[in-house]
């Protein structure tokens, strides 16, 4: 898939702290709330039918805006709407501890305000009001930037985005994929659960068939 920025360190959603570094880190996240310029308003999109579980309207725009630069249209490939990116993501961040939401919704928050962005790069503008161009310049400096939470606040979202479009079965006959082997469909080779009359509990690894919420 086109993905115009480079691989960076791979990323986890899980309990450390995705975002911050420190107090500089903690500092920037709270500029996504703060300053004359953080209440410019960004532009709206239209929501999931089903509704947001983590994200709200506002934070969902912007989270929709940087899934189109991070995944081009590609002759071949579902598109970012054909596989409804931000509302996986929305889905995949519902998963992670209330922490972790916690700094994605301060992320994208910081993507979108003024103030961060005229500080960063001298642009007033909202992200979610910025043309393509303009975008990929601001990606590319959160990316490149010499302060990590700005570099690390990049990988996190990227993480988000690309887990949001991967998961869906759409995407295998692109990458080649057959889907999941046949023998989880067969009753008499299924991994056995000797757990009794108790159901089998939840923990990495353990998938129940079941689709993103």
């Amino acid at each position: 898939m086109d993905v115009p920025h480079p691989e960076p360190a791979p990323v986890g959603l899980s309990r450390r702290s995705l975002i911050k570094r420190g107090l500089l880190g903690g500092a920037l996240l709270a500029a996504g709330g703060a300053g004359f310029l953080a209440f410019r308003r960004g532009a709206t999109v239209a929501l999931p039918p089903d509704g947001l579980l983590v994200f709200t309207p506002a934070q969902f725009a912007v989270l929709d805006a940087v899934a189109r630069r991070m995944v081009r249209p590609r002759a071949g490939w579902p598109s970012v709407d054909q596989v409804g990116v931000a509302r996986a993501a929305d889905r995949i961040a519902a998963r992670v501890e209330p922490s972790a939401q916690k700094e994605l919704q301060q992320l994208l928050g910081l993507f979108d305000n003024g103030l961060a962005g005229f500080l960063f790069g001298g642009r007033s503008r909202p992200f979610t009001r910025m043309d393509g161009p303009e975008q990929d310049a601001v990606l590319a400096e959160w990316r490149d930037s010499r302060i990590a939470v700005r570099r690390t606040g990049y990988a996190a979202l990227r993480t988000l985005v690309l887990a949001g479009y991967y998961q869906s079965p759409s995407i295998w006959p692109a990458v080649g994929y057959g889907g999941p082997p046949r023998i989880f469909e067969d009753g008499p080779s299924l991994p056995e659960w000797r757990g009794g009359g108790e159901p089998r509990p939840d923990g990495n690894g353990v998938w129940h068939g079941e689709p993103l919420p």
